[in-house]
């Protein structure tokens, strides 16, 4: 499901499959201009967005045959790529936290005031979350029914997309007087905060657009920030 522009939100079919059937006739129309490198690459990526379709749409017990189907492949070409699904759905997971920590390298104003650059990361927390990879990195990490070696190949992975998040927030608050804990309770003041709106969200009750949420969660950020603790 995504979040409409009034704050429902709605079944990924339309946006996201037709994203994927751009995808597959790019590799369909370049496939013979493409080194074999390139060609697994985009086999690769193709196999990864259905994946994360299947997820969104069914979750983790989403099937092979399913994934595969949807990439235009067959599962033994899947099982070229993967070993196995677990093998796929971890992949799914790193591509989800990569992109998370991508899209917070990429705010590098140091010039802003507090509250715009606590404005800037809550925007790009909010939109990161939002994306179909990382949401199905977490619908795959929270699943109850997930394989145990499973959970414990996408520990390390979480941990190294961590370190990179609270390191984002320090190199952004580097000049307040803040300390270590309080800037860590404060993007995952944020975190939680924003999971619970999107939870919320697919819920079967109306919930109104998130700017306003959004807006007073900054506020309460940066009281969080600029507050000395007691």
């Amino acid at each position: 499901m995504w979040e409409g522009s009034d704050g429902g939100f709605y079944m990924p079919s339309v946006w996201y499959v037709s994203s994927m059937a751009e995808l597959m006739l790019d590799v369909a129309q370049n496939d013979g201009h493409r080194t074999q490198q390139e060609r697994r690459a985009a086999t690769r990526s193709a196999l990864l967005a259905s994946a994360v379709s299947a997820v969104l749409e069914t979750g983790a017990s989403a099937s092979v045959a399913t994934i595969a189907r949807e990439a235009g492949v067959s599962k033994g070409a899947l099982q070229h790529h993967f070993d196995s699904k677990n093998d796929l759905l971890v992949a799914v997971v790193s591509s989800g936290w990569s992109d998370l920590t991508e899209r917070f390298a990429q705010l590098d104003d140091k010039t802003a005031g507090s509250a715009g650059r606590v404005n800037a990361l809550v925007a790009s927390m909010w939109e990161s979350y939002r994306q179909p990879t990382c949401r199905a990195a977490f619908m795959i990490s929270s699943d109850p029914n997930l394989a145990l070696d499973v959970a414990e190949r996408l520990t390390p992975i979480f941990a190294a997309a961590r370190l990179r998040l609270d390191q984002t927030w320090r190199d952004a608050f580097a000049d307040l007087d803040v300390s270590h804990e309080r800037l860590l309770l404060a993007r995952r003041f944020v975190r939680s905060h924003m999971l619970g709106m999107l939870v919320q969200r697919q819920l079967p009750s109306e919930e109104p657009a998130p700017d306003d949420e959004l807006s007073m969660l900054c506020q309460a950020t940066l009281l969080i920030l600029t507050t000395p603790a007691p």
